[in-house]
């Protein structure tokens, strides 16, 4: 008995005075129940507070939600460019001049031959704004937006890709509409900011799957929201973006905003504060921070030194919906 009093005084005291409480998820299952799939969690806070949440999804969005979603690849963005091209230059008059497409490394280039100096400056502006169209045409076709890398020192007009998260969490919203009914029975009445840290929680548990270099992975580490859920793994983007979705669809009113650093993202909430939480103020309003990426447990409205160095230099972007 002695033995046993020992142990459990060592283990409250390691965590009151360790900072690095990481998360555990205690349980995890998920079965098939007719046309829906069940999850099932169990999981300890940072004060060692266990916790539990389960739900039924729609088989078939587990399935079919953004399963086409891939990595974003140069040599497809540029065919699907060059044949868009090739369909405008074809309705060229050949009887003024022609035109060669050339792919190159930064993207296309334009062989004219014509009598016509006229005619060929026309024409490169026409196929200039047709590849213009064509790219947000596949990237939008993709979900995926042009995204300046942050810090970046290079030429100004290089742009890399990453997925669209604000769409990816608009978009989910209906089918993790289960997981809301959820929330709000076992948090009847809560708050934006009281369901963030129930949430916050939850997702820092969930096994953490690092998160690929945005300026070179090209968008092939994120999961959309359900497939998170379906995988049971994620990193910090698809975390955010899960997180996002759910309290944005609880609570249309509340203004989300997910916070861009080198290689990491967080979510920033405009919902009642304290005086000690760590917020960012965007566009005249203030923004509490919270870190639902795990497997360090963070609390809500505090943030990693990381972060926190990141932010306090000016090198982060901001997306809101």
């Amino acid at each position: 008995m002695l033995n046993k009093l020992v142990l459990s005084f060592f283990l409250l005291l390691i965590n009151l005075v360790s900072p690095n409480v990481f998360s555990e998820q205690l349980y995890f299952n998920k079965t098939q129940v007719g046309d829906k799939t069940k999850f099932e969690y169990k999981w300890q806070n940072n004060n060692a507070r266990p916790y539990s949440l389960d739900f039924e999804l729609n088989t078939k969005a587990i399935n079919s939600d953004f399963r086409h979603f891939k990595s974003l690849t140069p040599s497809r963005l540029q065919m699907y460019s060059v044949k868009k091209l090739k369909q405008a230059a074809s309705q060229l008059d050949p009887r003024k001049g022609s035109v060669k497409i050339k792919p190159s490394y930064q993207g296309v280039e334009f062989e004219f031959k014509s009598t016509s100096r006229e005619w060929m400056e026309q024409q490169s502006v026409t196929l200039k704004n047709v590849y213009d169209s064509s790219l947000k045409d596949y990237l939008h076709q993709e979900y995926y937006i042009e995204f300046q890398p942050i810090g970046y020192r290079g030429n100004s007009s290089t742009l890399s890709y990453k997925p669209d998260h604000v769409r990816f969490a608009k978009e989910s919203a209906d089918s993790l509409a289960p997981i809301i009914k959820r929330l709000k029975k076992i948090l009847p009445r809560a708050n934006a900011r009281r369901t963030s840290i129930f949430l916050l929680s939850w997702l820092q548990t969930i096994p953490y799957s690092t998160l690929e270099s945005r300026t070179q992975s090209n968008g092939s580490g994120f999961s959309p929201p359900i497939k998170l859920i379906s995988n049971n793994k994620g990193d910090c983007d698809s975390k955010v973006t899960l997180m996002a979705s759910i309290l944005k669809a609880m609570y249309p009113r509340l203004r989300v905003a997910i916070i861009y650093v080198p290689e990491h993202a967080l979510i920033g909430l405009n919902v009642s504060h304290l005086s000690t939480d760590y917020k960012l103020q965007i566009d005249g309003l203030d923004y509490t921070l919270a870190e639902p990426t795990g497997p360090r447990m963070i609390k809500f409205s505090e943030i990693s030194e990381r972060s926190k160095k990141f932010i306090e230099s000016g090198m982060y972007q901001t997306e809101i919906f």
